[in-house]
C-alpha cells in the first residue's frame, strides 16, 4: 500500500493555470486570501494550492509571516495553503491586487501590468482538491522553492534567508521535475489540441515529485505526517490503516503489526503525526466516506461497512459529529452543487 498515492487518491488533486503575466519594472501585485480564491474554484473546491513559475527575469515575493526574497529565471515557488502573498519587481511599490488587475469573472487569461521598464514573466497556477485532508495539508509548510542546480553544482540562493532553506528544493538538468516544468511551460506557450488536458495532468505530476522531494529530504527529526510516512514503524502502521480501514483496529494490534511496545508506538505515532492512532483512523475513514458517498452505486449501509461501521446508524452518527451534517444530507449537497 502506498499511504501517499492513496491520499492523492482520495483528495483528487486538479491542477491548472490561472494566467500568465507580462510584469514591466516598476510593478507589484498581491495574491488573494485562500477564501477568496475558493471562489473562483469549482464548487466542490475546499482547498487550493498556488504555484508560480519565474520563465524570465526576476521576481520579489514576500508573505505575511516571512520577509521578502528574490527568485530568478527557472525557479518556482509553491503556496500549499495558498497564503497570501506580495509578488514584486521593489518591495517599495504599494501592491495592486491582482484580482482587479484582472477583471475577469474567472482567473484567466494573460495579464500586462507595470511600467516601461525589465520584464518579468511568470506562469501562475493552482491545484485544488475536494477535500481538506489536514494531515497532508498540515505536513506542508508554508512554502517550497524550487531552485534549478547551476554548474558548479549549487542552486542558486539569491535573497533567501536561512529559515527557508529547509523548504528549498534542487531542480536537477534531466531530471523528471525538470522535464515536467520545461513540458508544462511549452505547452502553455503553444496552442496545441489537447493542450488543457496535458497541463493538467503536468501541474499535478509536478506537485506529487515536489511532494516526494520534500519528504525524501526531511531532516531525520521531523515531525509530521509525511515524516511519519518514512519512518519505520509509524509508516508501516499507516500502511496497514489505509490497506485496511474497515478493520477493528486498536493500538495493540498496531504495535503488535509493526513490532514495538504499545506504549513505544502509541507515543512515536503521537509524536510524528500528532494525534494518537485511533484519532487518525477515524478522520481517514470519515475522509474515505466522503469519497465513496459520491459514488452513486453504493448504498448508505455499503459506505459504513467499507469504512468500518457495523450499522449506517454507527456511521450516520459519526459522520455528523466528525463533518457536521448526516451522510444522506451531505450527498445530496454535493451532488446538487456538481
Amino acid at each position: 500500500m502506498d499511504v501517499l498515492s492513496d491520499v492523492l487518491r482520495i483528495v483528487r488533486l486538479t491542477g491548472s493555470i490561472f494566467f500568465t503575466a507580462d510584469l514591466y519594472d516598476p510593478w507589484s501585485v498581491s495574491s488573494p486570501s485562500h477564501e477568496v480564491l475558493l471562489r473562483y474554484m469549482p464548487k466542490n473546491a475546499e482547498c487550493v494550492t498556488l504555484f508560480h513559475i519565474v520563465k524570465e527575469g526576476g521576481c520579489w515575493f514576500k508573505t505575511e509571516s516571512s520577509k521578502s526574497f528574490l527568485l530568478e529565471k527557472g525557479s518556482v515557488i509553491i503556496f500549499p495553503q495558498s497564503c497570501p502573498h506580495i509578488m514584486c519587481s521593489s518591495m517599495s511599490i504599494r501592491p495592486k491586487p491582482v484580482i482587479e488587475l484582472l477583471k475577469f469573472e474567472k482567473i484567466t487569461g494573460l495579464l500586462e501590468y507595470g511600467g516601461n521598464g525589465e520584464r518579468t514573466k511568470l506562469i501562475c497556477g493552482y491545484l485544488f482538491c475536494d477535500q481538506r485532508f489536514n494531515p497532508l495539508l498540515g505536513a506542508m509548510p508554508e512554502m517550497l522553492i524550487l531552485l534549478p542546480q547551476k554548474e558548479n553544482g549549487n542552486p542558486d540562493l539569491p535573497g533567501l534567508f536561512p529559515e527557508l532553506l529547509p523548504n528549498v528544493l534542487t531542480i536537477f538538468p534531466g531530471s523528471w521535475l525538470d522535464v515536467t516544468i520545461n513540458h508544462l511551460i511549452t505547452e502553455i506557450g503553444g496552442k496545441n489540441a489537447g493542450s488543457d488536458t496535458i497541463i493538467t495532468r503536468l501541474t499535478e505530476l509536478m506537485y506529487v515529485e515536489v511532494l516526494r522531494n520534500y519528504m525524501q529530504g526531511l531532516p531525520e527529526k521531523s515531525n509530521g505526517w509525511l515524516a511519519g510516512l518514512r519512518d519505520a514503524e509509524v509508516g508501516k502502521a499507516l500502511m496497514y490503516l489505509h490497506a485496511h480501514p474497515e478493520e477493528k483496529w486498536n493500538v495493540e494490534q498496531l504495535a503488535e503489526k509493526v513490532g514495538v511496545s504499545r506504549s513505544a508506538f502509541a507515543q512515536r505515532f503521537s509524536d510524528l503525526i500528532g494525534e494518537s492512532p485511533i484519532k487518525y483512523l477515524t478522520a481517514w475513514r470519515m475522509q474515505l466516506a466522503q469519497h465513496l458517498l459520491l459514488q452513486p452505486d453504493l448504498s448508505m449501509p455499503l459506505v459504513a461497512e467499507k469504512v468500518g461501521y457495523d450499522s449506517d446508524i454507527a456511521f450516520n452518527r459519526a459522520f455528523k459529529r466528525y463533518v457536521g451534517v448526516p451522510p444522506a444530507k451531505w450527498r445530496d449537497h454535493k451532488l446538487a452543487s456538481a
